[in-house]
C-alpha cells in the first residue's frame, strides 16, 4: 500500500482549505456547526498553517492521490508540559478502513519527538475508537484525560477526551 505525507505549501492552500471544509462538514455531525452563507464552513484560522513554523500541515497521499492531512502544533499553540499536539486529522471517506491513516500517522509521528497529545470529540466515537486502536496496535502506552470546553464559534460546551504519549528523545 502506497501510503506517503508531505508537507503542505502555501501555494496548495486551496486544495488544503477545500479538504479543510469536508473535514469540518464531517465534524458537523458532532460539533452541530451549520455553513456560513456562501456554503462552506468556517475554517478561521486555518490559513496559519501555512505560515507558521510551528505548525506542521501534511497531506496524506495514497498512490499519488491527496486523500486527507494531518495538522500537527507545537508551542506556543499546545498545552503546557506538551511538545507537539495532532491537531487534526481527516481522511475521505472513501478511503477510511483500509489502514491509510494509520499509515500516515505513524509516518508523521516518526517526525516528532517528546509529548504529544491528540484529542476527539467524545461524541465522534469513530475517531476515538481509531486512536485507541492505533495506540493499541502500535504498542503505545498513553494517558486519557477528559474535559469540557468551549470551541470558538460554537454553542455549549463539548466534551473532549485527550490521550498522551510520550515518544523518546534521543541524543
Amino acid at each position: 500500500m502506497d501510503v506517503e505525507i508531505g508537507r503542505i505549501s502555501k501555494d496548495q492552500k486551496d486544495k488544503f482549505l477545500n479538504l479543510y471544509n469536508l473535514y469540518l462538514y464531517d465534524l458537523s455531525q458532532y460539533t452541530g456547526e451549520d455553513p456560513q452563507e456562501n456554503g462552506q464552513f468556517d475554517p478561521t484560522n486555518t490559513y496559519l498553517y501555512l505560515e507558521r513554523d510551528e505548525l506542521y500541515p501534511f497531506f496524506i497521499k495514497y498512490e499519488e492521490k491527496t486523500v486527507g492531512f494531518i495538522l500537527v502544533c507545537s508551542p506556543p499553540f499546545v498545552a503546557g508540559g506538551v511538545d507537539y499536539t495532532i491537531q487534526e486529522l481527516f481522511l475521505l471517506r472513501k478511503y477510511r478502513g483500509l489502514n491509510i491513516a494509520s499509515k500516515g500517522v505513524a509516518k508523521v509521528l516518526g517526525q516528532f519527538k517528546g509529548k504529544i497529545s491528540i484529542s476527539q470529540l467524545e461524541a465522534n466515537k469513530p475517531a476515538v475508537y481509531f486512536w485507541r486502536k492505533y495506540y493499541r496496535e502500535h504498542n503505545l502506552k498513553y494517558t486519557e484525560d477528559q474535559e469540557c470546553i468551549e470551541i470558538n464559534g460554537l454553542e455549549g460546551l463539548h466534551k473532549v477526551i485527550t490521550q498522551t504519549i510520550e515518544i523518546p528523545k534521543t541524543g
